[in-house]
């Protein structure tokens, strides 16, 4: 089920990702289900509540690839 779509305006230097990275990883844990989609141009990531190492080195990595 898709609950809607949030689009955020993160300025030139997209300092707030990591943060919003984080926040989005809590609150999927604390939910238990569902997954939260982050796109930046055509590079894209999707987070689950499981949190796994896997997940986490994805996420790094889409984070280096823009400037985090």
């Amino acid at each position: 089920m898709q609950l809607g779509a949030l689009l955020l305006g993160l300025g030139g230097s997209g300092a707030l990702l990591p943060a919003l990275a984080a926040l989005v990883q809590n609150w999927l844990t604390r939910r238990c289900s569902g997954s939260v989609r982050l796109k930046i141009g055509e590079d894209e990531i999707v987070l689950t509540g499981a949190g796994d190492e896997v997940q986490q080195r994805a996420l790094e990595e889409f984070l280096r690839r823009h400037g985090q």
